[in-house]
Parts: structure tokens; sequence; C-alpha cells
């Protein structure tokens, strides 16, 4: 394990904010687009997305990168 205190306080917040019922990145991935289409009905299951991206860095930035591909143009 790492001596390095910022690394610790993460791994300190993230065990803290760790929940029962977590996805895991795989079906984050899966349930991606239907989620930003607005076709999951389930508000627990969007909960579980968004609570996702905000511990998950990757996915966080995978569903940034989807949803501006999504975005209409502005022009």
């Amino acid at each position: 394990m790492s001596n390095n205190p910022k690394a610790a306080a993460t791994l300190r917040r993230l065990l803290a904010t760790t929940r029962d019922e977590e996805l895991d990145c795989d079906r984050f991935f899966a349930l991606m687009a239907p989620y930003l289409d607005g076709q999951l009905g389930d508000e627990q299951l969007r909960e579980q997305i968004a609570h996702h991206a905000q511990q998950c860095p990757e996915c966080s930035e995978e569903l940034e990168i989807l949803k501006r591909a999504l975005a209409p143009d502005e022009e």
C-alpha cells in the first residue's frame, strides 16, 4: 500500500461512500446509452448510474464523452 496521504484520503472517501448495491464498470457501460436516452424507467437504477459516475473517474469520463457525442451540434 502507498504511503501517499492523498491516495489514502481518496481510498477512505471511496470506502465511506460505498453502498450495498453498486454497479460495476461493465454494467455501467451497458446502461450508459439507455440512461442518456431517458429509456431507464427505474429511478433506483438511474441513481446507481449517477453514483457510479461520481465514484469512478474512468466511467465519468466515458459518460461525458458520450454526452458530447450525442449532443446536438451548436452553430
